[in-house]
């Protein structure tokens, strides 16, 4: 993940070892080639020239590293000198310094960030913050369980193909129009990410407009942009889009059909509004990309193909589709059933786990492993782990009487100072993290007397849709930009981004914030 920008942000270890190796630095395989290549007597010369460059690199990674630390030190001073204004206890600070340093750690030094979220769950059991059996009922496996589950069947969809025809069937009916392009796109962006999740659609999705712009001769960027901004809005739909949203509804006990019924229409309206200001911006590259469609609309065959599935491929998609089918219906199914709440939403994913498992034979173990991402599990069962001492040393108790002082219980206000911080927040660290240690002073909000319902809607369109903000907002924009850099050898700026991504992102989550305040009307 690259964390630079044309403004002079903040960088990672990562990005700095791709810029050296595109502006002519090697690598150790190109040192064994080079090696293998040069004649015994000019060898000592080349190698002299290698060690040079090797020195070069390691002077620029040991720079990087020393200025994002310094960074790392001002943000961890900036949080501590604005904490103490609230008059914090010793425990609380500590906390809240260990669960800065852990953010700030992802954030700067994102190769490394399950180190910083392990290191500081270890740090907080040391100090005695929270005691182990607190820790690990914190760590919310019952998230980590549906997310293995739901990687697992999307793994296995992914690999019969079903998807990508399906995409495909929908881009042939642009009829070689850019516009049109663009809008069957957004469109399957948003459906894709509420029915799987952002990153597996923003995949899928990206892989195809890559493709595309290969086979058309088109610049990728403004479609693979309008798409993810797409895929954001679409992640609030359901339970199933976003991480944050998943978190939301173990905690606060959402179920699918709330989230059909408060997210999808605010998500659905958003997209409608969203699609003719990404159409404006672009409006001129669609006007220049027209004449290209027109030039190679019959090479497009050669992506957009209806293709034969096997049996197993059929099975893989009956039971995807099952899952999703129980899952509308959790609710429902729980009440029949006389289950506790989110058991339905655990279980039948992990039932369609093993189906799915059980189709691939002799594959099931390979699905596993390249399908379950246990890099981000582990990252965020550890998180969770570091967020839980927010509550269990009084912080967000501590917070939430400052957020009632500041707005008097007013709900316009109250939604108003959780929806845009939120939102700028969201736009430059992971959203996850954000709403992990969110979730308490919601909690602390409700017991105070004010009604937590909307307040929940409320922080997960300013964290989806906050998304849109910058290229580090989700974690869509950093498989998107991935992509970009692995197939085309380019990148998208701050600068390329920040125009549309502001714009679409003030616009869709003041739609949120003015829908919740429509259709749940409280005094103010």
């Amino acid at each position: 993940m690259s964390n630079t920008d044309d403004a002079g942000g903040y960088i990672s270890l990562d990005s700095e070892i791709n810029h050296n190796s595109g502006k002519g630095f090697v690598t150790c395989r190109q040192i064994r080639t080079r090696r293998s290549r040069v004649p015994s007597d000019r060898r000592q010369d080349v190698m002299v020239k290698i060690g040079s460059e090797l020195r070069m690199i390691e002077s620029r990674i040991t720079s990087v590293t020393y200025r994002n630390s310094v960074y790392m030190i001002v943000i961890l001073l900036v949080v501590a000198s604005v904490f103490s204004l609230l008059n914090p206890t010793f425990e609380q600070m500590i906390g809240v310094l260990v669960f800065a340093s852990t953010i700030a750690g992802t954030l700067l030094f994102w190769r490394f960030r399950l180190a910083f979220a392990i290191g500081g769950v270890g740090v907080i059991l040391l100090l005695g913050l929270v005691h182990l059996d607190v820790m690990i009922r914190s760590m919310k496996m019952e998230v980590i369980l549906f997310l293995v589950s739901m990687m697992i069947m999307i793994e296995s969809l992914e690999r019969s193909g079903f998807l990508k025809v399906a995409i495909g069937t929908l881009m042939g009916k642009v009829h070689g129009d850019p516009k049109r392009l663009m809008i069957a796109l957004m469109c399957s962006g948003a459906v894709l990410a509420a029915l799987m999740d952002e990153v597996t659609a923003m995949l899928l999705l990206g892989t195809l407009i890559l493709d595309l712009s290969r086979v058309l001769g088109i610049n990728a960027k403004p479609y693979l942009l309008s798409a993810v901004m797409a895929v954001n809005i679409g992640s609030a739909a359901t339970v199933l889009g976003n991480p944050i949203g998943v978190l939301i509804a173990f905690e606060a006990g959402l179920s699918f059909e709330e989230f059909l019924v408060w997210a999808t229409p605010v998500a659905f309206v958003a997209l409608l509004v969203a699609i003719p200001m990404v159409l404006a911006w672009y409006r001129r590259v669609l006007d220049n990309d027209r004449q290209l469609f027109r030039a190679s609309v019959d090479r497009l065959g050669s992506i957009i193909r209806s293709g034969n599935f096997g049996r197993e491929d059929w099975m893989t998609a009956v039971i995807f589709l099952a899952v999703i089918s129980l899952i509308v219906v959790q609710s429902r199914l729980e009440s029949l059933l006389g289950l506790p709440k989110n058991t339905v939403l655990v279980a039948i994913p992990m039932l369609g786990a093993a189906f799915a498992l059980l189709v691939k034979h002799e594959n099931a173990k390979e699905l596993v492993e390249s399908g379950v991402d246990w890099w981000t599990l582990l990252f965020f069962v550890f998180l969770f782990g570091a967020a839980a001492t927010l509550e269990h040393t009084g912080t967000t108790l501590l917070v939430a009487e400052q957020i009632l002082q500041a707005t008097g219980g007013n709900y316009l206000l109250l939604t108003s100072v959780l929806t845009w911080p939120v939102m700028l927040l969201s736009g430059t660290i992971d959203n996850v993290p954000l709403i992990a240690g969110l979730i308490p002073v919601i909690f602390r909000l409700g017991e105070a007397g004010i009604d937590m319902y909307p307040l929940w809607w409320t922080i997960l369109f300013a964290g989806c849709f906050g998304g849109n903000l910058t290229m580090v907002g989700s974690t869509a924009n950093i498989v998107a930009i991935g992509l970009l850099e692995k197939r085309e050898h380019t990148s998208l700026s701050l600068r390329e981004w920040i125009g549309l991504g502001l714009s679409v992102s003030v616009i869709t989550v003041l739609l949120g914030q003015v829908a919740m305040l429509l259709r749940y009307p409280y005094p103010v």
